[in-house]
């Protein structure tokens, strides 16, 4: 029961977000990463308000960069420690929503030290094998993967 309340809530707090982001701001600016560890496994997460598994990232707030946001959504949504520093791949549109956000993709190695831990937004987090990715993999995020493997980024939109 928890869990479902849990998961309405955040539902909930999303639309709220993206409703004030639509009438108070011009652009949304947001990241996402390809992360890999040492094994060369791909972390991905299953968010609580949208079905299948995504690249980890999320928005960047004013006054903070792409990559200290980076880091910082990395932390929240898997515990992840970023290795170096990440690699800058392309900066996407996305038509989808509202029409108004670009994502920063980045490619960074990781490390995991203490294990995933399940929020309210993050319900599952967890690194795969390029043999064994999901089938529920969000088709934005499966492009990116493709992108990756072949080394060349640059669709036209996310």
């Amino acid at each position: 029961m928890k869990l479902h309340l849990a998961s309405a809530v955040s539902r909930l707090f999303s639309k709220i977000l993206r409703l004030h982001y639509s009438f108070f701001s011009g652009k949304i600016l947001s990241v996402r990463a390809i992360c890999t560890d040492a094994e060369n496994r791909i972390y991905l997460v299953r968010h609580s308000y949208t079905p299948g598994w995504h690249l980890p990232g999320g928005g960047v707030d004013n006054g903070v960069s792409v990559e200290e946001a980076l880091a910082a959504e990395l932390r929240e949504e898997g515990n992840l420690q970023i290795l170096g520093k990440p690699a800058l791949r392309y900066v996407y549109f996305n038509s989808k929503g509202s029409g108004r956000e670009h994502i920063v993709l980045f490619t960074a190695q990781v490390s995991q030290p203490d294990g995933f831990s399940r929020n309210l937004e993050i319900i599952e987090g967890r690194f795969f094998s390029m043999a064994d990715l999901p089938q529920d993999l969000d088709p934005a995020c499966q492009r990116r993967i493709q992108e990756w493997v072949i080394g060349e980024f640059g669709a036209a939109a996310w």
